[in-house]
């Protein structure tokens, strides 16, 4: 009886096994052939961070929209939307921003008074990708004023008491800018940009509310006394409310702070004091920086002259002191048509004599390359003055 034997050598891609059976004895062979490694590789697609949203707003409807973000080379199905508070707490968004959304906008209704930002996450069937980076500030105030507060201009680490706030134009002793409930008004911020109504020297911004506050709670350690502090003015821009930043030289002491617009004319940096005040803390804003000028009036470097190789640098000229010419100073005469030079004669006679002085003599030309001198042609003069000699070429 024939038995098929079969072997069990270790198979790992490429690897052939061959058994051979043959005659009554059942002989039994194997070889075994080596290959090429094989890699095997597949693309594989990750869903990217999702774009930092853009927002709007329009009483207490906010407008939160961005860039679409993409599955390889195909969209993703829809985006999760997250509202965050100032402490950093997500809050459920409402209205078309609490489901997934399909497309790259939606608006959150009745959003309360507080200051929010928003995150957007993109989806694609059962993954998620990385959250987005957070919107710029979109704040709420009590009396139904909603803005939009880009982020602080200076990027330093914030104070306790930093962070958006919504200002008011007007006196911060008016019963007018306070709330009902004068007992218990929290810390306000208003603004008093002087009578011409845009922000300049010596205006000032205060912030106070019934109880004092203390110094201490502003920056660390700190006794109210006064202290110097940078304001960067930001104004406005589509979308977004002028802004101020107050900056102690380390850390952001206020802001960003949203000002009326018509206050903050252009992009400015105020020199500024900061102190504690009959229990509140003003900001009293000194001159604009403004960044130096170059100097007119400076000498420009001189400039090397440029010279071919074996040639001498030419020296800048200078003007020389001039000098009195000598009474003696002889006048060149020659013979016309003559090929001889003749010696220097003086000058002719004449009732006053000699040369007239602050004149300069004449000098010698040179002759030709031939030799020959030019030929020279003399005028005299009526006044008994030297003669003027014109030498032609």
């Amino acid at each position: 009886m024939k038995r098929l034997i079969a072997t069990s050598p270790a198979v790992l891609g490429g690897i052939a096994a061959v058994t051979l059976v043959a005659g009554a004895g059942a002989a039994i062979a194997a070889w075994r052939v080596q290959s090429e490694e094989v890699v095997l590789t597949a693309g594989t697609a990750t869903l990217s961070q999702g774009n930092k949203p853009v927002v709007a707003a329009k009483g207490n409807l906010v407008t939160v929209s961005w860039t679409p973000n993409t599955f390889g080379e195909r969209k993703v199905d829809s985006y999760r939307i997250k509202r965050y508070d100032l402490s950093g707490t997500a809050q459920q968004p409402h209205g078309g921003c609490e489901e997934n959304v399909a497309k790259e906008t939606c608006t959150d209704a009745q959003v309360p008074v507080g200051s929010w930002r928003y995150t957007v996450v993109p989806v694609k069937a059962g993954w998620t990708g990385p959250e987005s980076e957070k919107s710029d500030a979109v704040l709420v105030a009590a009396d139904g004023k909603v803005v939009v507060i880009p982020a602080p201009l200076v990027d330093k680490a914030a104070g306790p008491a930093a962070g958006p706030a919504v200002v008011q134009l007007g006196d911060p002793a008016d019963p007018a800018v306070a709330t009902t409930d004068l007992a218990n008004q929290p810390p306000a911020w208003t603004l008093q940009p002087g009578a011409d109504g845009v922000l300049g020297k010596d205006d000032t911004l205060t912030y106070g509310g019934s109880a004092a506050v203390d110094p201490k709670t502003i920056i660390k350690d700190w006794d109210g006394k006064a202290r110097d502090v940078t304001v960067a003015a930001k104004a406005a821009d589509p979308g977004h409310s002028a802004v101020l930043t107050v900056d102690d030289g380390t850390t952001r002491v206020f802001g960003p702070l949203a000002v009326p617009d018509s206050t903050v004319a252009a992009d400015t940096t105020f020199t500024a004091t900061l102190a504690a005040v009959d229990g509140r803390i003003v900001v009293t804003l000194g001159a604009p920086q403004v960044a130096p000028a170059p100097d007119e009036a400076a000498p420009a470097p001189a400039q090397p002259t440029e010279t071919s190789p074996g040639q001498p640098v030419q020296e800048p000229e200078t003007t020389a002191p001039a000098e009195p010419p000598s009474q003696e100073a002889p006048a060149p005469t020659e013979s016309a048509g003559s090929g001889t030079e003749s010696e220097p004669a003086g000058p002719p006679a004449s009732d006053g004599g000699g040369a007239t002085e602050g004149e300069p003599d004449t000098p010698l030309t040179d002759t030709s390359a031939t030799g020959t001198p030019p030929a020279a042609e003399v005028t005299p003069t009526a006044t008994g003055d030297p003669a003027v000699v014109l030498v032609s070429a």
